[in-house]
């Protein structure tokens, strides 16, 4: 019976027919909505937009159950009878835009549905709000949102040469140099991509061009393209991404999109290119027989068509490519009045400048002159946000300050002008100097015990054994070196210390806390000349890692070792800057290390 009872009672979960139903979903309880809502938000707006009128929570559930499938949860809504917004939900919502103007409109449809017949949580939540005690998302994120959905859709559904090119000027260039796939970023999604456009390929040849071209796409993709004498397989090979969760037809990074939208419109992309180029040289072969090139007052190109050429009031031209540079040194600078470049005080004109900065930097230039404005207008309860120059006018009563400028978005303590450290008071929070050298520390301590392997890019630690390392990928490396090892012991030594090599046999106990505490006394040391001001009024020995000796038996095995050279191998520096290092104190173990930073690992 009771068996029966709870699937009845998850069945009710997974299909409920009313609103409140939706609310008693267990995972909606404490506050478990705000994070489902965060995590399928792509979703969320993806579904809305066919479904307006669908209750969002149960939207909510029906990813949840559909573990966030886009494709599944549409399925199930064409057969089942979904749940539509109820009229006191909508109502509710209405009213919290007057208290939450800058809240997201989906965040405030939930709120509606969950607290539509609950007013006593309703007004914990108000409360919350009101007090700042209860953050939320921003009319801002779902506007950054709905913009980034938008990019996506036009390069994946509505690709058009001329809307990639404002994108993407250069794409011959931009993606032969830059790294953009990374193989801890979308190296699935890479060799899903060519897995669909070459199936007739093994696997592991598509892996094998990844790896050889430094997993840069366009480079492996050409390379298969240009393969003289491909090895086909008998039969086409299933997609790669429908056995991963992982999918390039389903990833919604915009600079892998690029990429992608680059390879599958190759042709068209450097046809129009050559055609533009083809069209700008008969232009200026016109405009020269006939007298009408202009020249840049800044950088002096002396073939530029009256389009190209913008002029101050002075009647000074310059190209568009040096006018746009120099707004962005001035704005870089906070200068809000971009003046020109011949020195004769006059400014340029906005509308001007609009025409040929990007919509960001012209948005950057607003703001601005816009915090200008306002701090000279010396307005009562006017406050500016640490990180940027966003301003606002606050009450008294409210201690944060929360920054809507989209590329800072930070919330600042109004009393400490450090970021928001609610609910604690400012003195019993760590100074920032001690936070900026503990965490240069510990990121460093961090990078000396970790090891990742060079081919899968797996993470891991030693805790015994040789340091000849085999990873799970079949790889093998040495642990001290870093590098790629043969599957011999030709890299290393043992009895006796050797120029070139490692020792194949290493105490934990002792190489790894020294080379912790060696990293951190270095950067301590590279403070004292270049930042000594971080240093002041901290105690350095309280900031060191207080390591505790370990009751581990160490290792029988043992290679003859000069443990500064090894040590400075570990942390990649010289073995002249560990000898100078007149602080080092005695070895201590680093199995406490090792446990509070195993979380960090990835195996």
């Amino acid at each position: 019976m009771a068996t029966m009872a709870n699937t009845l009672t998850a069945s009710l979960f997974e299909n409920p027919t009313t609103l409140a139903e939706c609310i008693a979903y267990s995972n909606f309880n404490n506050y478990g909505w705000q994070t489902l809502y965060k995590n399928y938000m792509s979703n969320v707006m993806k579904i809305i937009n066919i479904h307006s009128d669908i209750s969002r929570l149960y939207l909510l559930i029906k990813l949840d159950i559909n573990i966030n499938n886009l494709d599944d949860t549409l399925l199930t809504l064409q057969i089942e009878e979904k749940i539509i917004q109820s009229p006191e939900a909508v109502q509710l919502t209405n009213n919290l835009k007057d208290i939450m103007p800058d809240a997201d409109p989906i965040y405030l449809d939930l709120v509606g549905e969950y607290y539509a017949y609950d007013n006593e949580k309703l007004y914990e939540f108000i409360g919350q709000i009101t007090t700042n005690k209860k953050s939320y998302p921003r009319l801002q994120e779902y506007n950054e949102r709905v913009n980034h959905l938008a990019t996506v859709k036009r390069l994946r559904d509505n690709f058009t040469v001329q809307e990639f090119l404002k994108m993407c000027p250069d794409p011959v260039n931009y993606f032969k140099n830059i790294k953009v796939n990374s193989i801890t970023i979308h190296y699935n999604e890479s060799l899903s991509y060519l897995s669909d456009r070459f199936n007739l390929l093994s696997l592991a040849k598509l892996r094998a061009e990844l790896l050889k071209h430094s997993f840069n796409l366009s480079k492996a993709f050409d390379s298969l393209l240009a393969d003289p004498k491909p090895v086909y397989l008998k039969n086409k090979r299933k997609s790669f991404g429908s056995r991963h969760q992982i999918n390039y037809k389903t990833t919604e990074n915009i600079e892998f999109l690029k990429e992608i939208a680059y390879l599958d419109h190759k042709d068209e992309i450097l046809n129009y290119i050559e055609s533009v180029k083809t069209i700008h040289r008969i232009q200026v072969e016109e405009a020269k027989c006939i007298g009408n090139l202009n020249t840049c007052e800044c950088c002096f190109d002396n073939e530029l068509l009256t389009t190209e050429v913008f002029s101050c009031p002075a009647g000074h031209t310059f190209c568009s490519s040096c006018i746009k540079k120099g707004t962005e040194v001035a704005v870089g600078g906070s200068k809000v009045d971009i003046k020109c470049f011949a020195n004769c005080n006059e400014e340029f004109n906005l509308t001007m400048i609009k025409s040929i900065v990007d919509d960001k930097l012209y948005q950057r230039i607003m703001r601005l002159k816009q915090a200008q404005e306002i701090k000279a207008a010396d307005i009562e309860g006017l406050e500016t946000c640490a990180f940027c120059d966003y301003s606002v006018i606050l009450s008294p009563d409210l201690k944060i300050i929360n920054c809507l400028n989209p590329e800072c978005k930070k919330e600042t303590c109004r009393q400490c002008r450090e970021e928001s450290h609610f609910p604690y008071r400012c003195d019993q929070i760590e100074k920032a100097p001690e936070v900026e050298v503990r965490t240069m520390i510990e990121n460093k301590m961090t990078e000396v015990l970790i090891r990742i392997c060079y081919y899968c890019k797996r993470k891991f630690v030693k805790e015994d054994g040789c340091n000849k390392m085999t990873c799970s990928c079949g790889k093998q490396m040495c642990y001290i070196c870093r590098q790629p090892v043969d599957s011999n012991y030709a890299h290393f030594y043992h009895q006796k210390v050797m120029e070139n090599k490692c020792p194949l046999y290493t105490d934990e106990n002792i190489v790894h806390t020294t080379a912790v505490e060696a990293a951190a006394r270095l950067i301590i040391n590279e403070l004292k000349i270049k930042k000594p001001e971080l240093l002041r009024n901290i105690d350095i020995n309280k900031i060191l890692p207080a390591l505790k000796k370990s009751n581990k038996i160490p290792t029988t095995q043992k290679s003859a070792l000069d443990i500064n050279k090894v040590v400075a191998t570990v942390i990649g520096q010289n073995v002249e800057d560990i000898n100078n290092l007149k602080d080092m104190s005695e070895f201590f173990s680093y199995f406490n290390v090792i446990k509070a930073y195993f979380n960090l690992i990835i195996f």
